[in-house]
């Protein structure tokens, strides 16, 4: 047909971020928050959730580590 779009599945990604991943990212959404004075505080809110996520990842990353050693 027509539409070149592609799958919806395509588009999902098929690795998990790492904790330093996310922390970078939150690192960038502080520094765009500085700089946007109409924004800054939504992006400051979605620097936090970053940090939120990769502190949790950062927990699943140290539960891995134990079980690969116990093994």
């Amino acid at each position: 047909m027509g539409n070149s779009a592609p799958a919806k599945e395509s588009l999902i990604c098929e690795r998990l971020l790492t904790s330093a991943e996310c922390l970078k990212i939150a690192e960038r959404k502080m520094e765009e928050a500085i700089g946007d004075w109409r924004h800054g505080k939504e992006l400051s809110a979605t620097a936090q959730a970053w940090l939120v996520l990769a502190e949790r990842i950062a927990q699943t990353e140290a539960i891995e580590a134990l079980k690969a050693k116990e093994k």
